[in-house]
């Protein structure tokens, strides 16, 4: 297999961003090859430049801002109801 595949930047776009589906529409109607192919020229670019030992690690960045928020709403309650008397 060739390692050197070259796709159009919406479709690499679609690749990188883990949508698969969308990079085969768009090849499909760019180039406007069968589904078999356009599945396959996907599959093997995806192949060849993904990491093979990447293990995913969920993002936790929603945590700092909820904590923010409750911080917040507590400061507000305690001022207004506790220092403000």
């Amino acid at each position: 297999m060739s390692d050197n595949i070259e796709l159009e930047p919406e479709v690499l776009a679609a690749i990188n961003s883990g949508r698969k589906i969308e990079a085969i529409k768009e090849l499909r109607s760019l180039r406007g090859i069968g589904l078999k192919e356009a599945k396959g020229l996907v599959e093997a670019y995806s192949e060849i430049h993904s990491p093979k030992d990447a293990s995913v690690e969920k993002v936790r960045s929603s945590n700092g801002v909820i904590g923010l928020i409750i911080f917040g709403v507590a400061f507000y309650l305690l001022y207004n109801f506790i220092i403000k008397q």
